[in-house]
Order: structure tokens, then sequence, then C-alpha cells
């Protein structure tokens, strides 16, 4: 009903807008003929068009695989910043949008999930993961307070008022510390991006 009650105004308004112009559709049988029989020698249809403009928003990739590998001794004492297969320290995103978004970051749980046979402490928090914003091609604000930032469950902002279009990148880093504490095994955690229109 609703869309009805607007293509209806919309019709209304053309027509209006048509009938300002100066010259309003005639039919060829109501045209003076003159004595003759003969009228204007063109006529006139009119199509009226709508768009329907949705809002929307997108951000990519939907899925991205970092990992490091703690295998020395300076690994462990120093932490590991992640890489993807092709070596790249650094995950890519974009956002598209017809509204101008932010983008907050947050852990999919708050431990990480181990898959294993070591004997010993196997509940890793999240927030032994931590983001870097490497860059911003949003046109927002960088919203993380430090350089390197702990994963949290709860929604932290990362980039505030980015600016609407197409493709707007950004990219993190990510860099885990574990220290001497935990199994050896495999730890798996999902890190969750969310674009939100504003």
């Amino acid at each position: 009903m609703k869309k009805l009650l607007l293509s209806a105004a919309f019709i209304i308004a053309a027509l209006a807008g048509y009938a300002q112009s100066g010259s309003a559709p005639v039919s060829p049988n109501s045209q003076d003929k003159g004595c003759h029989g003969c009228g204007d020698p063109s006529d006139q249809s009119v199509v009226l068009v709508n768009l329907e403009l949705c809002n929307v928003i997108e951000i990519c990739p939907p899925l991205d695989v970092m990992t490091a590998k703690f295998d020395s001794k300076e690994d462990y004492n120093e932490g590991e910043e992640l890489e993807d297969f092709f070596g790249h320290k650094s995950a890519n995103f974009y956002v598209s949008s017809n509204r101008n978004f932010n983008v907050t970051i947050k852990s999919s749980s708050p431990n990480f999930l181990y898959i294993g046979s070591g004997t010993g402490n196997t509940v890793m928090p999240c927030s032994i993961l931590k983001y870097n914003l490497h860059s911003n091609g949003t046109g927002g604000t960088n919203a993380t307070p430090m350089n390197w930032n702990p994963l949290t469950v709860a929604a932290a902002p990362l980039i505030n008022n980015g600016v609407h279009g197409v493709n707007k990148p950004f990219s993190l880093k990510f860099k885990a510390d574990p220290g001497w504490d935990f199994a050896a095994g495999n730890y798996g955690l999902g890190v969750i991006l969310t674009a939100t229109q504003l």
C-alpha cells in the first residue's frame, strides 16, 4: 500500500510538472483541426519513471586467514605478527556504502579454540591477539586507542565516520604474544569486523 501511494505521488508530481511546462498532453481527437481538418503534425506521450534507492553496505573480503608459527625462543619471547598464505603481514578490506559508516572489531569468542593433544594450559584468552589499523583509506578517523590493541568480545571502534563510496580501503595487522604459558597445538579464533551505516 505504501508503494502504491508513493507511486501515485510520483505520477501526480510528474503530471503537475508536465502541465507547468505549458504543453499538456492532448489527444489527436481533441485537437482543433481547423476548417480543412488539418491539425498539429506532432503528438506527445509521457513515460513516468521511478527509481527506488535502497541503503547498501558491503565489506569485502567476507573471509581472510592469517597465521603465525611459534617455533623458536625469539617467537615466544617477542610475539609474532600474523601472515596470510602469501606471506603478507596485513589483511586488506574494502567497504562499499551509499552512506557514511563506522567499522568495529571484536572476537567471536572469549577464548581460542584448541585442537591438539598437548598437556597443560589450553585456555588461551582472545586478548592474546592484538590488532593494529595499518592503513585507512576510508576518509574516516582511526578510532583505536593504541598502536597494538588487545582483542575483546565487546565490539571496539576501529574506524569512525568512513566516507560513503565504493571500495573504501583499510588494512589490519595482527600480532600474537602468548608467552610460555600454553600447551603446544593449534589455536584458532574468529575476528569479526562489522561495517555499520550512520
